[in-house]
């Protein structure tokens, strides 16, 4: 990995400015910070067009592990890909399909993955990308002119954005957007007896799941037998495949907790922006429909979330891999609960080669394969929307040291096949769906499914594997899941509260050449941390965070005028030295 390395090493005081190779007509946002010169990044982006967006946006990272390193950049292209500008006043959105799709909302933007697109791209040098996204949820009437659609966590997610970008007063200002343009327009989805929320799984973007199976056959039974080919009772069939794959109005884990989780979120922006009358009403409801979402929803006999359908409050009996979501956001973190998360977690449960699964394997609704062309059936296959939540919840409990069965090393396993299904022919690659049991994708339609933008990866080697645990204040805090096989790694250039971190870890000091063995960290090319292993870090930041946020979000933000998101012929390639921008 040397030849990757530049000579300046660990201890070089050359510094490298943003914009060097190839620059755009405009500087980047953070183009005045100083940084490290580890790495020669040029030496990662071989085979990517425009490389300067590259050099100008992400952080770069060197592991031992070449096949997760691959898919970290390989997903930095889905992110570029995915990047439309839609016009000044509205900025950048960020789309789930490279190509538009008629169940979008404004601007090709997806409420379901939008969560993730915002967790994922807070680790972007460039914080308007994110921001123009947020507004458009806020201010821009994502759901308020499309109506609401699907399932999301959005004003988690934009909590969480803050915690990265340390941004509190652009966080605050979002908040009568969050509770107004948001969070209330799902009130005409939550029952008046339950208190819960409900939608079909579809909307919950999980077609085919249990509800529909147990509720899709005759007499609104459990599914037959897939081989009536539709026909009705009469004709000898009576499976209702509308059901079956829209599913009734249910009770669900993942809603119900993305709304606990957005409840939370707008008390914890409220404190913030000082309305503390405000900030203990939406906590109170918060608190109020968990116990609700506890008392319906989590079984007592599978120990484990299930699926309640609304009229019938027909219990689903069956473990679905939703039922690891709530942990992912402060919920059902018991010691009870957490030994219901660790039994499913076996080859007979949801452990496969390219899993986890959606729906366990003892299921008698489970297949490995699919019964139908469609792209999409949450009744088995991998998904990994999915599957980046679970690995956060695996992450909150090996840093915990609280289970026996969920340890660091579980979580490294279950990352690394994670890495393994982002391929396809020995090439990096994420589409919609994968089969549990074989390397292949088991939803790659055509100019459809490619470079499917619908789960983390970033996020998930930041706050997991490195460790990184965002929060506001001038406090790092690092609690890292690396294999203990790993003599080196290095972060660098990754924004942090307004600034440029750099992570150098050389277990023998030889790697990256004449460096002091261990870990040492840089805050804006400036060495403030080192220690002699890899344990938990939390040290005050070298920096005012609140004075460096500020500093960041005052810089221009330039408009590219040059793009057209909703073109269904899709835009030409556009390289750097054909932008015009307009400031």
């Amino acid at each position: 990995m040397k030849n990757a390395l530049t000579i300046a090493a660990c201890l070089s005081t050359t510094w490298m400015v943003s914009a060097a190779y190839n620059p755009r007509p405009y500087p980047p946002a953070d183009a005045y910070l100083r940084s490290t010169g580890i790495l020669d990044h040029e030496s990662y982006l071989g085979g990517l067009d425009d490389h300067q967006w590259y050099l100008d946006n992400i952080p770069f990272i060197d592991v031992p592990d070449k096949q997760l390193q691959d898919v970290y950049y390989y997903r930095a292209t889905v992110i570029k890909a995915h990047l439309k500008w839609a016009h000044e006043g509205h900025g950048w959105v960020e789309t789930e399909f490279i190509h538009p799709v008629a169940w979008a909302s404004k601007l090709q933007t997806i409420p379901d993955s939008a969560g993730h697109h915002v967790v994922e791209m807070r680790w972007l040098r460039d914080p308007n990308y994110m921001k123009n996204l947020i507004e458009q949820y806020t201010r821009g009437g994502v759901e308020k002119l499309s109506g609401i659609t699907y399932t999301n966590y959005m004003s988690r997610a934009i909590l969480e954005h803050a915690q990265v970008t340390g941004d509190v007063d652009f966080l605050t200002s979002q908040l009568e957007g969050m509770i107004g343009g948001m969070f209330n327009l799902w009130n005409s989805t939550r029952n008046n007896i339950t208190g819960l929320y409900h939608r079909t799984p579809l909307l919950d973007a999980q077609e085919y799941s249990l509800p529909g199976y147990l509720t899709g056959g005759p007499g609104g039974g459990p599914m037959q037998e897939w081989n009536d080919f539709g026909l009705s009772a009469a004709q000898g069939g009576g499976n209702d495949y509308g059901i079956i794959d829209n599913g009734p109005q249910t009770y669900r884990p993942s809603f119900n907790a993305y709304m606990v989780a957005n409840a939370r979120a707008i008390s914890d922006v409220a404190q913030l922006a000082g309305k503390s009358e405000l900030a203990e009403t939406w906590a109170s409801s918060a608190d109020d429909l968990y116990n609700r979402m506890e008392g319906l929803l989590y079984s007592g006999e599978l120990n484990f979330w299930i699926d309640v359908v609304e009229d019938t409050n027909l219990r689903c009996q069956g473990r679905e891999l939703i039922g690891y979501y709530p942990y992912r956001f402060g919920l059902g973190t018991n010691e009870t609960q957490l030994r219901g998360l660790e039994v499913g977690l076996t080859p007979e449960h949801f452990l496969s080669e390219y899993g986890p699964t959606t729906l366990e394997q003892d299921n008698p609704y489970f297949t490995a394969y699919k019964n139908t062309t469609y792209c999409c059936l949450w009744n088995g296959q991998s998904w990994p929307f999915s599957t980046s939540v679970y690995l956060d919840t695996l992450t909150y409990i090996a840093r915990a040291g609280i289970s026996d069965v969920i340890t660091p090393s579980f979580f490294q396993q279950e990352l690394r096949k994670y890495v393994l299904t982002n391929y396809k022919a020995g090439k990096p690659y994420t589409a919609e769906s994968h089969y549990p049991t074989i390397d292949e994708w088991s939803g790659d339609t055509t100019n459809h499914s490619e470079n499917y933008f619908h789960s983390t990866y970033f996020d998930n080697v930041f706050t997991n594997l490195f460790g990184i645990v965002p929060s506001f204040g001038d406090t790092l805090m690092l609690q890292p899941l690396v294999p203990s096989n790993w003599s080196y790694f290095a972060i660098e250039n990754l924004p942090y509260h307004g600034s440029l971190l750099s992570f150098v870890y050389d277990k023998t000091g030889e790697h990256y050449g004449n460096c002091t063995p261990g870990l040492s960290i840089y805050s804006n090319g400036t060495l403030f941390h080192r220690q002699r292993d890899l344990s938990a870090v939390n040290v005050t930041l070298p920096f005012n965070t609140t004075l460096a946020a500020r500093a960041l979000a005052s810089q221009t933000e330039w408009q590219n005028i040059l793009a057209n998101p909703n073109s269904m012929l899709g835009a030409f390639s556009v390289s750097t030295s054909m932008l015009t921008h307009c400031q």
